[in-house]
């Protein structure tokens, strides 16, 4: 084989140097995300999958699911390292970090996004039919909630001390744990006298005629402007050490967002009722109660802790060493 002269070199290394580059794949990378399931609080989750977000933003997200009622769980995992984000009830992750900043340590946890904002309701039993919440206040009633950490209950606190200027103790409900999917029966042979949880189990007990929607947050009827009660959460430690990825993620979850804002309502019917396993027709009844895009600003973080930390903190639920920020709440990586 002839050798190749210096001339020759030299052009073949000209060609080579000045040919365009192939576009190289950016590298998909991993993220674990816990969340709720079947629970339309978690839904922007299928929708993100359902409509390319996670892979347009080079992610390859691999869910784990928790019941309703197991945020316990789903946060102690997310402190244990086995998932990078964790979407569920708010107040559990102000409550490890809690323990952590009462030991002496820093808080492993950030809250970085939430949702459903106002998505509490009060279903009471249609024995029932008092006027104003002041009618029912001094009853014995038996009220379901998904557990003692129930992000609804803790909200019903919230708004009985805020807007009532009640404390809880100071009603006689008894508040019974009662899993979201077993309410509606409960309700219907008289076990309970009413529950506090969000969709579809409002709209299931309105359609089987077992009770009747008495209080909506989201319309208001426990204060102005409800904050976001599910909460989007991180490590600290994972957010540092991966701040790209994280960002990623976090701008998939926003894009998310826009398509469910702007997609026909069909269409997101359909991905709601396939995640929820409800039907459709139920799915478009609760569709008004519904608010699951996911972002949280400064001043929404803040109301929440002055409406629920608070009064957590007032229960000894939370050390009263916890500050919201930046204890409970880094919203750096939300792409406002």
């Amino acid at each position: 084989m002839a050798q190749m002269t210096r001339r020759q070199a030299l052009v073949t290394g000209s060609a080579l140097l000045f040919a365009p580059r192939l576009a190289v794949a950016a590298p998909t990378d991993t993220v674990r995300f816990g969340v709720l399931y079947p629970n339309l609080t978690t839904v922007i989750h299928e929708i993100a999958k359902e409509t390319g977000a996670y892979a347009k933003h080079n992610l390859n997200v691999v869910e784990t699911r928790f019941k309703s009622g197991q945020t316990v769980e789903g946060v102690e995992q997310l402190w244990r390292g086995n998932l990078e984000f964790y979407m569920g009830g708010a107040p559990e992750v102000p409550r490890l970090n809690s323990r952590l900043v009462e030991s002496g340590q820093p808080a492993p946890l950030a809250v970085v996004s939430g949702a459903n904002p106002g998505h509490t309701s009060l279903v009471l039993s249609n024995k029932l039919q008092p006027k104003t919440i002041n009618d029912i206040l001094d009853k014995k009633l038996k009220i379901a909630v998904s557990s003692p950490s129930s992000v609804h209950l803790a909200f019903f606190r919230g708004y009985l001390k805020t807007e009532l200027k009640r404390p809880i103790n100071s009603i006689p409900w008894q508040f019974l744990k009662v899993e979201g999917g077993s309410m509606v029966p409960a309700l219907l042979t008289g076990q309970i006298d009413g529950f506090l949880h969000s969709e579809p189990t409002t709209t299931l007990a309105i359609v089987e005629k077992a009770g009747h929607l008495f209080m909506q947050a989201a319309r208001g009827d426990m204060g102005p402007n409800p904050p976001p009660a599910t909460f989007m959460a991180s490590r600290h430690k994972f957010m540092a050490e991966k701040n790209d990825v994280a960002k990623r993620f976090m701008r998939a979850i926003f894009d998310a967002n826009e398509s469910f804002k702007k997609a026909p309502k069909a269409d997101m019917v359909k991905i709601i009722a396939d995640w929820s396993g409800q039907k459709d027709d139920i799915v478009e009844k609760a569709y008004e109660r519904m608010n699951p895009t996911t972002s949280m600003t400064k001043a929404q973080a803040q109301k929440w802790w002055d409406i629920i930390g608070t009064t957590m903190v007032e229960r000894g639920e939370l050390s009263p060493k916890l500050k919201p920020f930046p204890d409970v709440f880094d919203l750096s990586l939300q792409p406002l």
